[in-house]
């Protein structure tokens, strides 16, 4: 029950959110002073970030493009069309490199290079020298690419803005600056050593001790 609520009367949070997370999560957030309310408040949004993590993980829509225009494909092509074309806009004279596109795509230079060569081969993307150093070779999109990326990208925002439009005003405002307030975590690099190091403490702490040889 929450703080709000009166004895006798039904919590007026208690409807609010329809997904229960974790009972032990709950159970830590309300040993550290939150309110049964605000404890399940947590459980339930650790449990919806796992539900909508799986969902990413899974691609489902990203195979289901791959499936309809080119079979060929591989999910790591879509995601180098897509990594090439957004650091195509932000790259000064399109100077986009293999190296470019590993970092962007968060993998091994020499995959991006297989997966580069072969988005060529396929008609993605033709090999351009560059402005800056004519030894250096860069990647453009072909205008096949650009159209798969303009339907995909205006598919989800079409997909992303009708699953709101029930919204009202309101909503979709508090949402969004509750949403930004929330997601500062996953970018402070620096709690996140500070937590690494909490989970090695633990672990070494819990650690059994090796019997001592007589």
């Amino acid at each position: 029950m929450s703080k709000d609520a009166e004895p006798g009367k039904p919590d007026r949070f208690s409807n609010l959110c329809q997904t229960h997370g974790d009972q032990d999560l709950a159970d830590l957030a309300r040993s550290h002073g939150l309110s049964e309310a605000a404890a399940g408040a947590v459980a339930a949004i650790d449990a919806v970030m796992n539900k909508v993590r799986r969902s990413v993980q899974r691609r489902d829509f990203g195979r289901l493009i791959v499936a309809r225009i080119d079979p060929s494909l591989e999910l790591s092509h879509l995601d180098a069309i897509i990594a090439l074309s957004a650091v195509a806009s932000d790259t000064p004279q399109d100077e986009v490199t293999v190296g470019v596109i590993a970092e962007r795509m968060g993998i091994d230079p020499s995959r991006a290079s297989r997966i580069s060569a072969d988005l060529v081969e396929r008609g993605y993307a033709f090999r351009v020298a560059s402005q800056l150093d004519a030894r250096r070779i860069c990647l453009k999109l072909t205008p096949k690419s650009e159209r798969l990326v303009t339907a995909v990208r205006q598919t989800k925002w079409r997909i992303f803005a009708g699953s709101l439009t029930q919204w009202n005003e309101q909503d979709l405002v508090t949402f969004a600056a509750l949403l930004e307030r929330f997601a500062g975590w996953t970018m402070d690099e620096a709690e996140m050593r500070r937590s690494a190091d909490a989970v090695k403490q633990m672990m070494d702490e819990t650690e059994p001790s090796l019997p001592q040889a007589k």
